[in-house]
């Protein structure tokens, strides 16, 4: 399976550059709101750290906000999905073509490469992040070639890892926005800082790019709610449902591997989409995504926040119901 980096991983044009500098210079206005300089500090190399390239980097990379916001999650398929990519990357992968997207013609091999072919013009997977518009090689194209497909190494695989899937595709615009409204949540939550102050300082830099916003950005007025977690409405700084959690019982790891038990805790900051990623609509707007805490991310699965809640609320009915047949 694909284990290195992305194919072209430091290949940037002068937007997706001109996307991360926003994002850079959102960072550092969030830090400078920070008065202390260990926070301040803190905030910069765990969540602001904007690295210039496509996968969010190695070694010295990008924080939580650059992962999070403006890339795709990690992919080690035995697929040419990319590990980590912009969310705007220009080639994605669905069942079918979903409606913001041209249609790839046709994908032969050359060798050991793909090769898609858009508009009588041969793409190798190398150069396919400069295309002009997005495009889409849906399930059915990928058919003639899949018997030779399956015979390719883990190598052939990493030197091929050049697609998105459809579902986590967003527009630049969107990204960008994402990444200032979970940087005003954690900001807010986290580093005593005036979540509105934060959200006007952005604005300025908003203004100062010529960056028009979206339809999708949130008003000044629901500045409050970028410090819940949309499911269970505690603030990202409490426990889930502000409930005291009894402490998780230590399980056994390897002294040699870093530990990510943190990252498992049920009050551990993720990623929240508050209605399911899908293949034909994007998703991934500064609306739809916030943080929230882990326990609640898990709860949803691949649900949204309403139906989730209306599940919850029958499960409660019906120990409520049992608890009454009992007595």
């Amino acid at each position: 399976m694909a284990k290195g980096r992305t194919i072209s991983a430091d290949k940037l044009t002068e937007k997706d550059i001109r996307a991360l500098k926003i994002c850079m210079r959102i960072s550092d206005t969030l830090a400078n709101l920070i008065t202390n300089t260990e926070s301040k500090e803190d905030f910069m190399k765990n969540y602001g750290r904007v690295h210039f390239s496509r996968d969010a980097g190695l070694g010295r990379a990008g924080g939580k906000l650059q992962r999070d916001a403006l890339c795709t999650r990690g992919r080690t398929d035995k697929a040419p999905y990319s590990n980590r990519n912009l969310r705007w990357h220009p080639l994605v992968v669905a069942m079918k073509t979903p409606y913001y997207a041209k249609e790839v013609e046709e994908i032969i091999l050359d060798k050991k490469s793909l090769v898609f072919v858009i508009e009588g013009k041969h793409w190798y997977p190398k150069d396919v992040h400069e295309l002009p518009e997005v495009y889409c090689a849906p399930f059915k194209k990928w058919y003639a070639i899949k018997d030779k497909l399956v015979q390719w190494t883990d190598d052939d695989w990493t030197n091929n890892s050049c697609v998105i899937p459809a579902m986590e595709y967003s527009t630049l615009q969107y990204s960008v926005e994402t990444f200032a409204i979970l940087g005003i949540a954690v900001v807010g939550n986290f580093y005593d800082v005036d979540p509105l102050k934060a959200y006007k300082s952005i604005l300025e830099i908003f203004q100062e790019h010529n960056h028009t916003l979206s339809s999708e950005y949130p008003k000044e007025d629901e500045v409050s709610e970028l410090m819940l977690c949309p499911l269970c409405r505690a603030s990202l700084n409490s426990p889930p449902g502000n409930i005291d959690l009894p402490n998780r019982e230590e399980v056994f790891q390897p002294p040699w591997r870093k530990s990510k038990r943190e990252e498992g805790e049920a009050e551990s900051l993720q990623l929240f989409h508050t209605f399911p990623l899908r293949e034909n609509q994007i998703n991934h707007t500064p609306r739809l995504v916030r943080y929230g805490h882990r326990w609640c991310n898990v709860a949803m699965a691949d649900h949204s926040v309403d139906e989730t809640v209306d599940f919850m609320r029958a499960v409660v009915e019906a120990h409520e119901r049992k608890r009454k047949e009992g007595q």
